[in-house]
């Protein structure tokens, strides 16, 4: 059940790094380690098991966080260089026209 938990997390780190800041981690990490407490109580799984899941989902959320924002960059850029974007060089030589 972790792992696909840890798929959901990372997914949702990914959503999150889209379009958020890095001050969304700390509720994001915090709402994903209480999630995996109750459901590690609720399931009546040992304290090692409660740890490691919560220390799995944790890390899954920041790991998808990072690849939304590379996600982000790469489409930023590969955008920027298709219409022409903040290059200064093609500003000035359209006022001028």
């Amino acid at each position: 059940m972790t792992l696909e938990l840890a798929i959901i997390s990372m997914l949702a780190g990914i959503a999150l790094g889209l379009r958020y800041k890095v001050f969304v981690l700390v509720p994001a990490v915090s709402l994903t380690i209480m999630f995996a407490v109750i459901g590690g109580i609720a399931h009546g799984d040992r304290l090692w098991s409660i740890f490691f899941a919560m220390t799995i989902l944790g890390t899954a959320v920041q790991f998808g966080y990072v690849a939304g924002i590379m996600i982000r960059a790469a489409i930023g850029s590969i955008f920027t260089s298709i219409v022409g974007g903040r290059n200064p060089q093609f500003n000035s030589q359209i006022g001028r026209m």
